[in-house]
């Protein structure tokens, strides 16, 4: 059995699946087989479940037990750009370090777990999507669940289209006969069926104002909508065959979701990613997570993510994933975000929760860690943390809104959604528990009135796209996006090479600043990157994974350049 087979055909759904929020707390009864599951409207709710379950596996045991490693999003977002460090030691897990220089290989099982993750999530939707299509029971309730699977497909194939560029596409459960004879698709017709899939969804969602309480975290017609404009941006900067998808297409999205109201930014920045305000007002799309019985995947409602990510020195995470000193300087002196992004003993007194914690450089890749994956307590199962992961979010919404307006020839518009985004940083207080001793939000900045101010009405042209880039930096830093944004704008290659090594090498910018063996780890990192690399529009270099050799050769697949 081979992985794509193993983890593209029809699963057994009636188990308990479960998660924070009431949607899926269900516990199906009974047995039923693939023939007849869908006939039961209750089985077609937890069949839909079972799909949002696999957004949450972090890691864990695969379809056929075979064990998934970790594979969160900011291992590509986040490491693998100029905003973040790997973090720990040198020496723990170096497959991240091969992922961020480019040296990982085929037989890499970073990648894939990456590849396991995708298609699993893909071939649950597609059984979902068939089994509803003969359902004859409430046609309101089963058109809601078919956009929701419709959605969650197109999650799938972007996960799988942005990490490994052109992919076997499969829109239905895939046959025996099937084995080995597919190949495969262009990343423009991969992208052609997200567009479909979303496009089809919005139709079919309600809005957010339409779910009921218990209800929230499905996908809505704004996720819908956030993730399409969020494909077509990365369309526009990497398919070298896209004909049909315009910065006019990203403006009506977004436009769409603004004229909504559905949505609106939260009052103050610093209680965005705090655990009391999951699926806020500013809330696109979440994944979900509660407290359960076990911190063990597959079992596990909760998340490691935040573990992952925390301080070694007081137990309450292994250290991974800091912010750089580039990111650090890049933003405005006073921006109270700043303190939401970054934390350490060189930051504030190392004020963390309002305690002044202890930290360990030799277990940190830099003099800051990850603010917001920081908790107030250790969860008591400790990999399994009950806070959401933000997916998309309405500040994303604004600026993605303003960058589609600059390039559809609307400066002023663009200017409007960026000072919306500044004005409520420029508002907001510092994060909670800045002040020593105080676990809330009381601290502000002196004097908010003279820090982020509006962009110039005047601001237009190279400088104008340049300050939308910047604000999204700032503003989404941390948040598994800057990877994707330095892609699809055709500068990463050059935004790597700078950051890795020339300003590593002596009399550099970081000089002494970062470990002596990491820094040797990238040198020649420009060219290194750029072999493995597919060629997008203008230019653009598009950085990829290597297809896991399994598939290579159970499939017959096309390596990827560079890892052949």
């Amino acid at each position: 059995m081979k992985n794509i087979k193993q983890y593209t055909t029809v699963f057994a759904l009636s188990l308990a699946l479960a998660s924070c929020n009431d949607f899926l707390d269900l516990k199906p009864q009974g047995s039923e087989n693939s023939d007849n599951y869908f006939e039961l409207q209750s089985n077609a709710v937890y069949a839909v479940n079972g799909v949002y379950d696999m957004l949450q596996l972090d890691e864990g045991a695969g379809p056929d037990g075979q064990w998934m490693a970790h594979h969160h999003d900011f291992f590509l977002g986040d490491l693998i750009s100029d905003d973040s460090e790997k973090g720990s030691n040198d020496g723990d897990m170096v497959s991240l370090l091969q992922l961020i220089s480019g040296k990982a290989t085929a037989s890499d099982g970073q990648a894939e777990s990456f590849w396991i993750h995708g298609y699993w999530g893909v071939s649950r939707a597609n059984w979902v999507i068939e089994g509803l299509q003969a359902a004859k029971w409430n046609p309101t309730l089963r058109d809601r669940l078919y956009g929701e699977a419709l959605f969650l497909r197109a999650y799938f194939n972007w996960y799988l289209v942005r990490t490994f560029g052109p992919i076997p596409l499969f829109t239905s459960s895939v046959m025996p006969s099937d084995f080995g004879k597919v190949g495969r698709s262009s990343v423009n017709a991969v992208y052609t069926q997200i567009a479909a899939d979303l496009n089809e969804a919005i139709d079919l969602l309600p809005e957010r104002s339409q779910y009921d309480v218990a209800e929230m975290g499905r996908a809505t017609k704004g996720a819908a909508r956030g993730l399409l404009a969020r494909v077509y941006m990365y369309q526009i900067g990497t398919d070298p065959d896209n004909t049909s998808v315009s910065w006019q297409n990203v403006y009506d999205v977004t436009n769409d979701i603004i004229a909504s109201g559905e949505y609106r930014l939260l009052k103050n920045y610093a209680e965005l990613l705090e655990t009391e305000n999951k699926n806020s007002e500013e809330a696109v799309f979440e994944i979900q997570f509660g407290i359960g019985s076990t911190d063990e995947a597959p079992g596990s409602i909760g998340t490691n993510y935040y573990q992952f990510q925390g301080n070694r020195k007081d137990d309450s995470g292994w250290g991974f994933n800091n912010p750089t000193k580039s990111l650090y300087e890049a933003f405005e002196a006073g921006d109270p975000r700043l303190s939401c992004t970054v934390y350490g003993e060189n930051f504030n007194n190392g004020i963390l929760y309002g305690e002044k914690k202890k930290f360990d450089r030799k277990e940190q890749g830099s003099d800051w860690m990850n603010r917001k994956a920081a908790l107030p307590e250790k969860p008591a199962l400790a990999k399994a943390a009950d806070r959401n992961i933000k997916v998309i979010r309405y500040a994303d919404v604004l600026l993605m809104n303003a960058e589609a307006a600059y390039y559809i020839n609307k400066p002023a518009e663009a200017r409007t959604r960026v000072n919306q985004v500044r004005q409520r940083a420029r508002n907001s207080s510092f994060c909670m528990g800045y002040a020593e001793n105080k676990k809330d939000y009381s601290a502000y900045p002196e004097d908010a009135s003279s820090i982020l101010p509006d962009l110039s009405q005047s601001l237009s042209g190279d400088a104008l796209l340049e300050a939308i880039w910047q604000e999204r930096r700032v503003e989404l830093a941390m948040e598994s996006l800057r990877f994707f944004d330095l892609v699809r704008t055709g500068r990463f290659i050059q935004t790597m090479e700078q950051e890795k090594e020339v300003q590593r090498a002596a009399g550099g910018k970081y000089d002494e600043f970062y470990g002596a063996s990491v820094n040797e780890f990238f040198k020649g990192i420009g060219n290194t990157l750029s072999s493995k690399c597919l060629n997008g529009p203008n230019g653009n270099k598009v950085y990829v994974l290597p297809i896991p050799l399994t598939e290579v050769q159970s499939w017959g697949l096309e390596q990827n350049p560079g890892y052949n």
